[in-house]
């Protein structure tokens, strides 16, 4: 679930290559937390519940992760990029991040589609606790392997490269929120 390059992706690059490792990991664990949230709603069964009240309410669901995808992405094209030189860890800053990654994780259509695809395969397991887990740890170990492999490139990196790069996010992230836009829009219509 969480090793396709998506919006959480960019944004968990975006930010370890900005902000350092532990960013990059608060942003991958807040989007751990969220897959295994559905996973245990999923074998719990109560997945198949909501997914009536979530395939009717896609395009609002869509609307708010798009407008959330804008706005990360205008943050990102304001906010000015220098490599933090100090080990000292801003525990509200990781919490921001954390939380924020939760919020865009519940949100994203794509998380939601891919769980909901999967429910039948959650359903039909009898040991609950080990898929729910499994599920977890598998995230983590994703998120800590993509913060890791940034945060030894971003030390390569000069400001400039730097500055690039995270205009090149701030695109990606508004091209991932327009589209998402765009489609709800066609769908609409």
């Amino acid at each position: 679930m969480a090793a396709p390059i998506g919006p959480m992706g960019m944004l968990c690059i975006q930010r370890t290559l900005a902000s350092g490792m532990a960013t990059g990991l608060a942003t991958g664990f807040g989007a751990a937390t969220v897959h295994l949230t559905y996973s245990a709603l999923a074998v719990l069964g109560l997945g198949s519940l909501a997914q009536p009240r979530v395939e009717a309410n896609a395009a609002g669901f869509g609307t708010v992760s798009a407008l959330t995808l804008l706005w990360f992405a205008i943050r990102t094209h304001r906010g000015s990029v220098a490599l933090q030189t100090t080990d000292v860890v801003d525990n509200v800053h990781l919490a921001r991040a954390y939380l924020s990654a939760i919020a865009l994780g519940f949100t994203n259509p794509l998380t939601v589609i891919l769980f909901l695809a999967a429910l039948h395969a959650f359903s039909m397991q009898t040991a609950a606790a080990p898929l729910i887990a499994g599920v977890f740890v598998g995230s983590a170990i994703w998120w800590t392997v993509l913060s890791t492999i940034v945060a030894m490139a971003r030390s390569r990196l000069t400001p400039r490269m730097l500055s690039m790069s995270s205009r090149l996010a701030s695109l990606m992230l508004l091209g991932l929120g327009t589209m998402m836009l765009v489609r709800i829009a066609q769908r609409m219509l």
